[in-house]
């Protein structure tokens, strides 16, 4: 995944947190329906709030394994050693 995507996959997120935020502190509906209406509205927030969460996740995942693979396939280095620059 390139940077400008997970740079909009975040900022989407935090608008998200957003609008999760001020849909709770928002007085509480009176009528059944209204409530209802209310928490399909933040149920759909959160399952897109997750979905996201769990691309950059998947994201991460991979990120930390290719890094991990490189630093595994390094030579080790002995006490006070520097690598030499390519």
């Amino acid at each position: 995944m390139d940077k400008l995507k997970k740079l909009e996959l975040i900022q989407r997120s935090l608008g998200l947190r957003h609008k999760l935020k001020v849909h709770e502190s928002m007085k509480q509906p009176d009528g059944h329906e209204d409530i209802a209406i209310s928490l399909m509205s933040k149920w759909e927030f959160e399952d897109e709030l997750h979905a996201i969460e769990e691309i950059l996740l998947e994201n991460r995942k991979k990120n930390i394994a290719a890094k991990r693979a490189r630093i595994q396939k390094e030579e080790p280095l002995a006490p006070g050693e520097k690598r030499k620059k390519k």
